[in-house]
């Protein structure tokens, strides 16, 4: 299944997800096995699979988001600073 996020509380490492039957889904960061709880962006396409919990309210399981990464960090080696910005 398909959706987008919804919301996402970057502090707890949840939120919720929109599928395109407009229905809401639980999601722990712990399910997004591609991207890191603070990487998660509203508005993100995410793939998963539905589950639920013990009172039968939707959870996403094995999520994946589908947009690329909104911003890119390489490698930083030694050296790199200037010696004006090290200190």
């Amino acid at each position: 299944m398909q959706g987008r996020v919804r919301m996402w509380n970057h502090a707890r490492g949840f939120g919720f997800l929109e599928t395109n039957e407009s229905k809401d889904v639980f999601v722990h960061f712990s399910e997004i096995k591609n991207r890191a709880p603070e990487q998660i962006e509203i508005g993100n396409r995410v793939e998963f699979e539905i589950g639920a919990d013990r009172e039968g309210r939707l959870l996403a399981k094995n999520a994946r988001v589908l947009d690329q990464p909104t911003t890119e960090c390489g490698p930083v080696r030694f050296g790199d600073i200037g010696a004006d910005e090290a200190a």
